[in-house]
């Protein structure tokens, strides 16, 4: 019924509004719709009508017709007044057409090129927006009418607006919460730069963290910038240490600094550490999200402290299991722990094999041999005293593979 029912913007625009004795009352210049994001289908509550060189508006109670086949008011009196914004109050044409948006249940951006209404439960409402036309296989069978476009359900979006309108959400759309880091990361890419800064925004910095983290570091390097320096450091200190070493590695030192200036002292202090290193040395690419244990800890110890590294879960797949002065003594994996009795000690389930390691100023290249001679997933990083000081997992070696491999620069610290 209501697929039935949808007129387009475009057509209402095209009716010639009379009042109520068939009288010309000037033309459609807008509709009016109230949206505080709660209601997923916005009512109008009036319309905005061109007379000459002013404009009045008709609020919902002085219009007796609103439809494609008519435009009709009560009475246009001397008293009709220009439009004032009331709170949660869009103008379609004014704030939305033409406007970016995220379609999140097809998890794409769309530009708002055509807007469509109908009644629902006793009210015009904003139901769709026109996305992408369909295709020729689609026009056939939506009986070949060639203006036939895909519609997104209005319920779906979330649009983007200018700082301050009523167009932007306080808070985003729930089904952006629900969308996998890589979906967001995709968005992130394909919205220009004010929508891109209020999705980064608006989100909370763990869910834009995640995102980021999926983004070349480029593009990770683009919206850092963007963002104010608050905000950056926010984003940096949600971050995985190594991903956000990628994005600050290519900054200009000043603007760096102005991030590292306000993230946490601890989480400074690593991130500068890592700076110091190239980034074709295993120092410079290694994450610095360790799960340790010692050989008295119990197997039901260390899964407790692995629950507490949640954050970190794609960063760990294995345990460093270190002695009383630091020092690894062991690798464990955690497919060991997860086979292995609560009550175990982690001593007990050590085997008399070395574990995997190199210094931080090994190369690429020797990552890779000490990957594939092990056959391991991970290599622990130590200093020169044996202690763990981070973790250089097969797919960080990927990346740096990826990227290039050998594409040697300068320590941030020396730039």
């Amino acid at each position: 019924m209501v697929q039935a029912s949808l007129v387009s913007l475009s057509q209402l625009r095209s009716r010639p509004p009379t009042d109520a004795d068939g009288r010309g009352a000037g033309r459609l210049a807008d509709v009016v719709v109230r949206w505080n994001g709660t209601d997923p289908y916005p009512p109008v509550t009036g319309i905005v009508l061109q007379l000459g060189d002013r404009q009045v508006f008709q609020p919902g109670a002085s219009i007796l017709q609103l439809s494609a086949r008519a435009v009709v008011v009560r009475d246009l009196g001397p008293e009709a007044s220009g439009f004032h914004r009331r709170e949660g109050e869009l103008r379609l044409v004014a704030d939305v057409l033409g406007r970016q948006l995220v379609d999140v249940d097809g998890v794409k951006v769309l530009h708002a090129e055509e807007l469509y209404l109908a009644p629902v439960l006793g009210r015009m409402r904003l139901v769709a927006v026109a996305g992408e036309p369909l295709s020729w296989r689609g026009r056939l069978f939506a009986g070949g009418r060639p203006d036939q476009r895909r519609l997104v359900d209005w319920s779906a979006v979330h649009p983007f607006g200018e700082p301050g309108s009523e167009l932007r959400l306080q808070v985003p759309h729930e089904g952006l919460r629900r969308l996998h880091p890589g979906e967001l990361a995709d968005l992130l890419e394909e919205l220009d730069r004010p929508a891109r800064e209020e999705l980064t925004t608006s989100l909370d910095p763990d869910v834009v963290a995640d995102a980021l983290e999926e983004m070349e570091p480029e593009r990770i390097e683009d919206i850092l910038r963007e963002a104010p320096p608050e905000r950056a450091a926010e984003l940096v200190t949600a971050m995985e240490p190594d991903e956000a070493v990628d994005a600050l590695r290519d900054m200009e030192r000043a603007e760096a600094d102005a991030i590292l200036a306000r993230v946490p002292p601890e989480v400074a202090r690593q991130l500068t550490g890592l700076l110091g290193f190239p980034e074709t040395m295993a120092g410079g690419f290694m994450t610095t999200a360790l799960a340790t244990a010692s050989p008295e800890d119990t197997v039901g110890q260390v899964r407790e402290g692995l629950a507490g590294q949640r954050a970190h879960a794609s960063d760990i797949d294995s345990v460093a299991v270190v002695d009383e002065q630091g020092r690894l003594v062991a690798d464990l994996s955690l497919f060991e722990l997860l086979v292995a009795p609560d009550s175990a000690a982690v001593g007990d389930l050590v085997a008399d094999v070395r574990p995997v390691t190199v210094h931080p100023e090994a190369f690429l290249d020797e990552v890779v041999e000490r990957l594939i001679e092990a056959r391991a997933s991970s290599v622990v990083v130590v200093d020169p005293g044996g202690r763990p000081m981070g973790r250089v997992l097969a797919d960080d070696v990927i990346d740096a593979l990826k990227e290039g491999g050998l594409r040697l620069k300068l320590p941030w610290l020396f730039h």
